[in-house]
């Protein structure tokens, strides 16, 4: 007799391939305890969604539950019971699953309008790509650990019309990840080896063109010595590892296939205009089913979502029907500086836009909830990460950095129902985004004691280590 492993590593995926990749993949995979002797973790995954123009930590605070307005403990109770705000009902059905941190400040991030790289990268604004954001580091361990084809995807909406940004994702000093943001592209970018017709004869031409150029660089490096021959390596080093990546990409074609989300072509359409739907919500939706898709086909285990954040966006616009409510443009810079749009004062203005992000968020959860994993669901072993890239408004001050944080990493972090405030900036005990983002390194098998740059302005506290509080 085969053994189980044997047996599935030579399986072939039938109808049920989508729901079934994933659990077959993992059939042999034990309970996550990083570092257990002979035990393989079960894979774990990370959403980072980020939106522009501020989360005001006011308009997401569960009913009954205090706001003090310089609290100097720390506070740690079950979110269960406690109604969620109008802009938060979306995620209300994972109560159980989600914690609230209030009370992480990000002084040394602090923008106008946003916070760019800063955001996840815990350095002053104004330096671009300064060094390594949260995501791509936790995406490097990942791929080391986990063997993913893409280190990390970044998608996101924007405004303008543009098909892609680099603005919010750095994986070191001068190295920029891209954002795309034109759905229709990025299905054409990571799902063309599961196409048929001219989307995968196209991927065929690339793969054959990447092996003729890696070949013609080998011959090339035959004439050559020294640092030339160095230099060269490089060159070879990079079109051996795009045509590795296609040709994984190829291998993988039949689970890319299944997983292929559906993409209107008309989807991609920026529309740039007061007088109109804006469709932007349509291309937040379609970038978080590409999203999903992509864990789900196994491309990559980090995505980066943008809902017009980066140092390059102030947030979403849109007309007032797209959420929900009367006629009318609604600007994201005007309602950032309290101004009514469309007959709504600005702050109901950002709970509806925000309301409605968190839908397609909803409905990305749902998808991943639906995929069997194990001896449970995809969902089970991810975390989601929510957060805006201009702290708690549209001018931020840093000093209090809101996130919600939905599942607990396949039980390798302390979370779910649990609202968890910090005490306020300066205080005894007070803690910022780098603790929690050392926090989320440690988790995924970094021992990092600290990340980005210090807050000088705390250096009357201890700002290294992660989050005691949600560390197992």
């Amino acid at each position: 007799m085969i053994d189980r492993r044997t047996f599935f590593r030579g399986a072939t995926l039938g109808m049920g391939g989508l729901y079934l990749a994933p659990f077959m993949r993992q059939l042999e995979a034990a309970p996550n305890k990083p570092g257990q002797p002979g035990k393989q973790a079960k894979p774990v995954r990370v959403l980072f969604f980020v939106q522009g123009n501020g989360i005001y930590p006011a308009e997401i605070q569960p009913k009954g539950i205090d706001r003090p307005r310089h609290p100097d403990k720390l506070e740690d109770r079950p979110l269960k019971g406690h109604d969620m705000a109008f802009s938060m009902g979306p995620l209300a059905p994972w109560v159980d699953k989600m914690t609230m941190i209030h009370g992480l400040s990000g002084r040394i991030a602090r923008g106008s309008h946003n916070s760019g790289f800063a955001a996840l990268g815990c350095w002053p604004m104004g330096k671009k790509a300064y060094g390594e954001t949260v995501d791509a580091g936790i995406a490097r361990n990942l791929t080391q650990q986990q063997g993913s084809i893409y280190r990390h995807i970044g998608v996101g909406v924007s405004n303008k019309a543009a098909s892609m940004t680099y603005n919010i994702t750095s994986a070191a000093r001068g190295k920029a990840l891209p954002t795309l943001l034109n759905p229709v592209l990025a299905h054409r970018q990571f799902f063309a080896a599961g196409a048929s017709g001219d989307a995968r004869k196209d991927f065929d031409v690339d793969t054959n063109l990447l092996d003729f150029l890696a070949d013609d660089v080998k011959r090339m490096k035959t004439r050559l010595s020294g640092a030339e021959k160095e230099k060269l390596d490089r060159y070879l080093e990079a079109f051996e590892s795009m045509s590795g990546r296609q040709s994984k990409l190829a291998s993988m074609s039949k689970r890319i296939r299944q997983a292929t989300p559906n993409i209107d072509p008309k989807v991609g359409e920026i529309v740039d205009t007061k007088t109109g739907p804006t469709g932007v919500f349509d291309r937040l939706e379609a970038q978080f089913d590409i999203a999903a898709a992509s864990l789900i086909a196994g491309l990559t285990d980090v995505v980066t979502v943008s809902a017009a954040a980066g140092a390059d966006r102030i947030g979403l616009s849109c007309m007032a029907g797209e959420v929900g409510k009367g006629n009318g443009f609604i600007g994201s810079h005007a309602i950032g500086h309290g101004a009514t749009q469309a007959g709504m004062p600005s702050g109901e203005c950002h709970a509806r836009i925000r309301r409605k992000c968190l839908e397609k968020l909803a409905k990305c959860i749902k998808t991943l909830e639906s995929i069997p994993e194990g001896d449970g669901t995809m969902m089970d072993n991810t975390l989601v990460v929510y957060l805006s890239d201009s702290a708690e408004g549209h001018h931020p001050v840093c000093q209090e950095w809101p996130f919600v944080l939905i599942g607990d990493l396949g039980g390798r972090l302390k979370l779910g129902n649990r609202y968890l405030r910090y005490p306020w900036y300066g205080q005894n005990g007070h803690r910022t985004i780098a603790s929690l983002y050392t926090s989320l390194l440690n988790a995924v098998g970094d021992p990092c004691n600290s990340f980005g740059i210090d807050d000088v302005a705390l250096k009357h506290l201890d700002q290294s280590g992660p989050l005691a509080e949600i560390m197992l």
